[in-house]
């Protein structure tokens, strides 16, 4: 079995993430691995009026800036004990960044929290997990919420 030394955890701050970070530390905890946490912001490209790219474009600095603060209190609560490598946000379409993110950084295993939409919202939202665990180069744990 191959050796597990870097653990992607995906967070988009929901309950579901701390769920899946109960995972995430079990396995790093038993394999001495390291966690890398990642966030990722949509990146909206599909604004073309003027103004609205201007409001959206001031937003985005405010935006990783708290996201930034939320890993760092999410490290604290759902990570105790857990070396922490990188805390990293993104921007862009989210299962390709996780993608990109994971074969650069030669992360060994990708636990993703899911949210399991149905019907109508699946379709047309899609599934990150879905393209996720359809492309990765490395075993993708999907945590489900309760």
């Amino acid at each position: 079995m191959p050796e597990i030394k870097t653990i992607l955890l995906p967070v988009v701050f929901s309950d579901n993430d701390n769920l899946a970070a109960g995972y995430a530390r079990q396995i790093a905890m038993c394999a001495g691995a390291e966690v890398d946490l990642v966030h990722v912001t949509p990146h909206i490209d599909f604004i073309d009026r003027d103004i609205l790219q201007a409001v959206y474009t001031s937003h985005v600095g405010y935006e990783k800036e708290v996201a930034e603060k939320l890993m760092e209190a999410f490290i604290e609560k759902s990570l105790p004990g857990v070396g922490v490598r990188n805390k990293v946000v993104l921007s862009g379409q989210p299962a390709d960044e996780i993608l990109k993110y994971a074969k650069k950084n030669e992360i060994s295993m990708i636990v993703l929290p899911t949210h399991t939409r149905t019907g109508p919202e699946a379709w047309f939202v899609g599934s990150v997990a879905e393209r996720v665990t359809k492309r990765a180069h490395c075993p993708v744990l999907l945590v489900h919420p309760d």
